[in-house]
């Protein structure tokens, strides 16, 4: 059966000349080199390890010992134990100055209530921190791990109790020392080992998170490495060498050793970096590999001298073919995988000329119906520019006429008792965004709505709405439910008549000596009072959407309230908080009320900047799939 193969199948013909003369003579000569040199450098590899381990391990204990050293010295002294934080706060500056990684000492007293701080910052309360909670119980020196949020690296927090003798009696907690130091000097020392190329060295502490780390990125998020192998061997209570293979199945020697405060130190190498030096052991394989790269060579030149012949002989008639001659074919003397070839191509190019002959009949027949259908596409293609010219004169036409009806800047500068800002942008030529302020005799009424959807027809709803409102504000009518149920139907019907599913949220605001009065369904109606706390007011409850029904009577409600010097309203569009960024993620009612707290101090126009430089850093290089509008006005 094998002798068959090897006659008729090119592919087992070069499959058993290649494994039988390359693969096991290269396969064996390197697993001897491999062996030999893992033997040679293993020991002095372990060796090198655990020096350096040893080295690393000593001197993060020292460093430990030196910072319980000065914390317990500065507990002893006797303004320290006094606990009076005029006489406490030299003392802990002073004591900054002994360490330079040293950022914050404080003291507490039993509450958790800051006493004194170097830093001179505002006191604070830290009794639900666990260092606080450990040293207030009797523990002598207590450790907390945490991330920095000033310089974004790992710090430990040490503590110890504060005791005081009274009366020659026992030693009683009066408070609690606290000092911050920054893991500076340990990753230095960790950066310092060097191992190799890919050896390195960390710290973890007792629970598996990274201290100190020669690649930043590892340490400032004091990442979990609590699975990692070493430092999963270490918790579990067993240190020394160990060999493991990491998620990118590269192997590696380790040694690790438990620090009498509980963390661990690791030095660790790939043990392929070890294994380098086996470079000796593999002269031996080189020759090897090359005598019998040159024997292999020889057996190929014969076998390609047997098949490269007829593959030559067909690869000029594809190209024959290819170029148009379908007359082509192939000589199959052989019943090789070449020979099945030869004859399949045959009966190829046999079956394509026929078909070509077939084609050549359609494609006349075709070119004859295209010819027709081209011109009626020509015809059609002008129809249909012609339309498209005159539907881009309407919705510039519609978008000048809403231009023209927004409140003009000059207008909201004659109303001097408020302090107004606006803004509005479409998506798309044609917005369904709509606003407006109107100054009456019974105050001012400001209008914010949005139609559904954007274009042609939520444009003409928008005018329509603007010119209805404006029309029933000017009539002297100022009670808002018989306004939006007047508008209301008057749009219900238009709507109506023009087949259209549109409708809209809108909501009247009516502001007289610091007096407000809400009216109709649309967003939340944000209040900024004067000392910058925000108060959101939900429409859902004081109208219903004009023409979505043709009678919203029963659904009409008004709301009122008092504003004062420095207060202000803030009206917005839903454009603004459901915008998305490239994440996909929503602005957001929390977002805009955020920027609003921060910038309420100032004028409305400052804060409509806030606001929109803020929401455009916010959605980047993403256009605009709403309109937004935006009006504050303060008191």
């Amino acid at each position: 059966m094998v002798a068959l193969l090897f006659k008729t199948s090119l592919r087992w013909r070069l499959t058993l000349l290649i494994s039988g003369s390359v693969v096991l003579p290269m396969f064996g000569t390197l697993l001897i080199a491999s062996y030999q040199g893992s033997q040679i450098l293993r020991k002095e590899a372990e060796e090198k390890l655990i020096l350096q381990a040893n080295s690393l391990a000593h001197k993060v204990t020292q460093w430990d010992e030196k910072v319980v050293q000065i914390m317990n010295n500065l507990s002893l002294q006797p303004a320290i134990q006094n606990m009076y934080g005029s006489e406490q706060e030299p003392i802990l500056q002073a004591g900054i100055a002994v360490y330079p990684d040293m950022y914050l000492i404080n003291t507490l007293d039993t509450d958790g209530f800051n006493v004194a701080r170097s830093d001179r910052k505002p006191l604070k309360y830290y009794g639900d921190r666990n260092y606080f909670k450990r040293a207030i119980a009797g523990q002598e020196v207590s450790r907390e791990i945490l991330l920095g949020r000033t310089l974004d690296k790992p710090a430990i927090v040490f503590s110890t109790p504060i005791k005081q003798t009274f009366y020659g009696e026992k030693p009683e907690i009066v408070g609690v020392l606290a000092l911050a130091i920054t893991l500076t000097e340990v990753t230095q020392q960790v950066q310092a080992i060097q191992v190799g190329k890919t050896g390195y060295a960390f710290v973890v502490d007792s629970q598996g998170k990274i201290l100190a780390h020669p690649h930043s990125h590892q340490f400032k998020a004091l990442q979990d490495f609590h699975e990692y192998p070493p430092v999963k061997s270490l918790i579990n209570g067993r240190s020394g060498l160990l060999i493991f293979e990491d998620s990118d199945q590269n192997k590696w020697v380790s040694y690790s050793i438990s620090l009498p405060n509980g963390w661990g130190a690791i030095v660790q190498q790939q043990k392929s970096e070890i294994l380098t030096q086996v470079n000796q052991f593999w002269q031996f394989s080189i020759v090897l590999a090359v005598g019998v790269l040159i024997a292999v060579s020889g057996i190929t030149w014969v076998i390609a001298t047997q098949t490269i012949q007829p593959i030559r002989q067909l690869n000029r008639a594809v190209q024959l073919t290819a170029q148009g001659d379908l007359g082509q074919s192939v000589i199959a003397k052989k019943q090789d995988e070449i020979g099945l070839l030869a004859q399949s191509f045959n009966a190829m190019a046999h079956q394509l000329k026929d078909l070509f002959d077939q084609l050549e009949e359609k494609v006349k027949e075709r070119t004859k119906e295209l010819a027709k259908a081209n011109q009626l596409i020509t015809a059609l293609n002008h129809k249909l520019t012609l339309e498209n010219g005159r539907m881009e004169a309407e919705l510039l036409i519609l978008t000048e006429i809403q231009n023209m009806v927004l409140p003009k800047p000059e207008e909201l500068q004659e109303i001097e008792e408020l302090d107004i800002a606006t803004y509005i942008q479409s998506a798309t030529e044609v917005g369904g965004d709509y606003y407006d302020i109107l100054p009456h005799p019974g105050g001012i009424t400001f209008c914010i709505g949005d139609v559904t959807g954007h274009g042609l027809e939520s444009g003409i709803l928008m005018v329509m709405t603007h010119v209805a409102v404006r029309t029933l504000i000017e009539s002297d009518s100022h009670n808002f439910i018989e306004i939006l149920n007047i508008l209301n139907k008057t749009l219900y019907k238009n709507i109506a008549r023009m087949n259209s599913d549109k409708n809209i949220t809108l909501s009247l605001i009516n502001y007289a000596n610091f007096h407000l009065i809400i009216s109709g369904q649309h967003e939340e109606v944000i209040i900024g009072r004067a000392n910058g706390t925000l108060e959101r007011i939900d429409t859902m409850d004081l109208g219903l959407p004009i023409g979505l029904e043709e009678d919203i009577t029963p659904f009409l409600n008004y709301l009122t309230l008092d504003l004062g010097p420095g207060d202000g309203v803030v009206l917005y569009t839903d454009g603004i908080t459901e915008a998305r960024n490239e994440a996909k993620r929503m602005y957001g009612i929390e977002r805009l009320c955020d920027v609003l707290r921060q910038s309420w101090s100032h004028s409305s126009e400052e804060i409509k900047q806030a606001v929109l430089g803020d929401f455009n850093q916010f959605i980047g290089e993403v256009a605009l799939r709403d309109d937004i509008t935006l009006v504050i006005f303060k008191c």
